[in-house]
């Protein structure tokens, strides 16, 4: 199945926020790592990206080029679980001190407690256990601007359960 990455550049109340969301491989943890590479290195583009001074003739006009903000959300289902190397591989720093690297939201709002499962609490036929395979990765800039997140556990309307959080 081919899986993407859809990026929404959306102005909040808290400035400009890039928005990516994904759905990632399910059966090959392989392709699920060079999946993350290619979202690590178009998170590294966008942020090189939001330092560039735009010139004239790519404003207004049919070449016009929208700005790509540095502070950005990652959010999904990922198909692997928080002890999965592929979690580790998305907060991996990056190696230049200009692209922030992401956090997983969970445990910025509750440290020390296991992620809420988002799959299997309804039946499903491909996991034995309730497990989370569903994130909200943020930049640095959002850690300190982050004020909720939770699991949404009664919907039956997907195999998952829906994630939601909260800015201040």
């Amino acid at each position: 199945m081919q899986r993407v990455l859809v990026e929404a550049v959306m102005a909040t109340d808290i400035g400009s926020l890039r928005i990516m969301t994904t759905h990632l491989e399910y059966y090959s943890q392989q392709q699920r790592e060079i999946q993350i590479g290619a979202i690590r290195n178009l998170h590294r583009d966008a942020c090189s990206m939001s330092q560039r001074k735009f010139l004239k003739e790519e404003q207004g006009g049919t070449f016009e080029v929208s700005p790509r903000p540095a502070e950005a959300l990652l959010c999904g289902d990922f198909n692997f679980p928080a002890t999965a190397r592929e979690h580790a591989k998305i907060l991996a720093p990056f190696d230049d001190n200009s692209t922030p690297g992401f956090h997983d939201a969970w445990p910025v709002i509750h440290p020390g407690t296991p992620h809420a499962p988002t799959v299997g609490i309804h039946s499903v036929d491909f996991v034995d256990q309730p497990e989370c395979f569903d994130f909200v990765f943020i930049t640095e800039g959002l850690v300190s601007r982050l004020s909720n997140i939770g699991i949404d556990a009664e919907t039956e309307a997907s195999d998952h359960q829906p994630v939601w959080i909260e800015f201040k």
